[in-house]
């Protein structure tokens, strides 16, 4: 059985309609579509997501592509589903070291969390979404940062539950082995993207 992990696109973290989970910003929604460029002729049997804007947004292009409906499971959310303001960590970090060296001592406690409880409610997940599945279902999963972290760190081995930095519509592949190991085929994949605009050069840079 294979899954990919999906990080979500890029949200709009200036959204005032819903600033605890907005949506995808423009950029985000061509991740989005980019996702399902490179998905589409993969043979993915079933696409499950995250219930949180950004996370449902991505998905929603493969599963228009396929006709498949989104299977929403909140053990996928992330650790910030109930804080009043959405903040990505480029922003945390734009903070100060104070703030992102806080973020970075205990992501999941930062965001009002338990880091036990994630963890466990992630891996649920996980084990719900392959636990009664056929050998040859490939999974297509919309999640975010952090359960892509307690995933891969279970996965192989790890103490911490933070080791990588899943970009924006990266994929994460795995597949489900024998007596519920997991094999990590890639990590952060993003060679499917559209490439980043060019940064402005002031005139007078050197």
């Amino acid at each position: 059985m294979k899954l990919v992990l999906v990080r979500h696109g890029r949200p709009d973290e200036e959204d005032l309609e819903r600033p605890h989970d907005p949506p995808l910003r423009a950029d985000g929604r061509a991740q989005a579509e980019a996702v399902a460029d490179r998905l589409v002729h993969e043979g993915i049997t079933r696409i499950v997501s995250s219930p949180m804007a950004r996370a449902v947004q991505t998905a929603q292009p493969l599963a228009d592509r396929l006709g498949l409906p989104i299977h929403l499971m909140e053990g996928w959310a992330e650790a910030d589903r109930h804080v009043a303001r959405y903040r990505s960590t480029e922003t945390l970090r734009a903070l100060g070291s104070v703030e992102w060296e806080r973020f970075l001592a205990d992501p999941i406690a930062y965001f009002g969390g338990d880091a036990v409880e994630f963890q466990g409610e992630v891996l649920g997940a996980l084990a719900a979404t392959i636990g009664a599945s056929e050998k040859d279902a490939h999974f297509a999963v919309f999640t975010h940062g952090l359960p892509i972290n307690v995933v891969l760190s279970y996965a192989l081995g790890l103490d911490r539950i933070t080791h990588f930095a899943p970009g924006y519509a990266s994929m994460t592949r795995l597949r489900a082995l024998h007596a519920g190991a997991i094999g990590v085929s890639s990590v952060n994949e993003r060679g499917h993207l559209p490439p980043r605009p060019p940064r402005a050069i002031s005139p007078h840079s050197d």
